[in-house]
C-alpha cells in the first residue's frame, strides 16, 4: 500500500511547486507592468535621459577615421578637447566625442560620450566607473536606441583609463589642428567669418527693390558683409 501512496504524493507536491512558480513568474510580470516599472528592460540601470544628441556635432573636428571591414567610424569632437590633449591637459567639462557608425557606406548608428563634472557618481552600481564620462547610443536617425546596452560601454572604455578612458587618444595627439578648416587665424578668410556681425544691417538699395528697412535672409546678408571685409582688407594691403 505504501508503494502505491508514495508515487502519488510525490506526482501531487510536483504540480504544486509548479504552480507556484508559474504564479510568482505572472504575478511579478504583472506587478512590474502596472507599475510601469521598465528596470528590466534596461540592463545596466543607465540614466537614457543624461546625454543629450549633440547638434552639430559635425561642425567640430574630424580628427580620424577608423575602418573595420565594412564598417567605418567617422570620430568628431571640439577643437578645445583635442588643444587640452595636445598640452598635456585633462578633457575640458563639458567634453562630447561624437562616433558615427558606417555599415557598407551607410549611417547605422551614432555613438556618444560626455564628459562633465560628477556624472561618474551616476554611474549604475556594478559597472566600472570612467571617470566622469557617461555614454548613449542613437539611431542614424538620431532617436534614442534603448535596445543598446550603454553598460558594455562602460566596459570597454574601462581599459582605457591610462588614456582617459578614450580609445583613440593617440590620434587627437597627433592631430593637425591647421588641417581645421575652422582654424584660428589659418586664413583671412576665417579671421573675417570670426567678426562678430548679428547685430549689422543690410539694406537694400538699388533700382531694382525697393528703399526700406526690409532685411535680407540671413545667409545672404553673411554673404555680402563678409564681401565687402575681404574688399576692405585686400584695399588696405595694397
Amino acid at each position: 500500500m505504501k508503494k502505491l501512496l508514495s508515487p502519488s504524493l510525490a506526482l501531487v507536491m510536483s504540480l504544486t511547486l509548479t504552480a507556484c512558480n508559474t504564479n510568482n513568474d505572472t504575478n511579478g510580470s504583472t506587478q512590474q507592468e502596472l507599475s510601469g516599472d521598465t528596470s528590466q528592460k534596461e540592463p545596466s540601470g543607465y540614466d537614457r535621459e543624461l546625454v543629450k544628441f549633440p547638434e552639430n556635432y559635425d561642425k567640430g573636428v574630424n580628427y580620424t577615421t577608423v575602418h573595420r571591414g565594412n564598417v567605418r567610424e567617422e570620430l568628431y569632437t571640439s577643437r578645445e578637447a583635442i588643444e587640452a590633449v595636445q598640452n598635456g591637459q585633462p578633457f575640458p567639462d563639458g567634453t562630447v566625442i561624437t562616433l558615427e557608425i558606417y555599415r557598407d557606406e551607410e549611417l547605422d548608428e551614432i555613438f556618444v560620450m560626455e564628459k562633465r563634472t560628477g556624472w561618474g557618481d551616476q554611474t549604475p552600481q556594478g559597472t566600472p566607473r570612467n571617470g566622469d564620462w557617461q555614454y548613449q547610443e542613437f539611431n542614424a536617425d538620431r532617436s534614442l536606441d534603448y535596445e543598446e546596452d550603454i553598460g558594455r560601454c562602460f566596459t570597454c572604455h574601462a581599459n582605457q583609463e591610462r588614456d582617459e578612458y578614450v580609445n583613440t587618444l593617440d590620434e587627437m595627439k597627433s592631430y593637425d589642428l591647421e588641417n581645421f578648416t575652422g582654424a584660428k587665424e589659418s586664413s583671412t578668410e576665417s579671421q573675417i567669418t570670426g567678426i562678430p556681425t548679428d547685430h549689422w544691417v543690410v539694406k537694400e538699395d538699388s533700382q531694382d527693390h525697393l528703399l526700406g528697412n526690409s532685411l535680407m535672409e540671413d545667409e545672404e546678408k553673411a554673404g555680402i558683409i563678409q564681401k565687402v571685409l575681404l574688399m576692405i582688407h585686400f584695399n588696405k594691403v595694397t
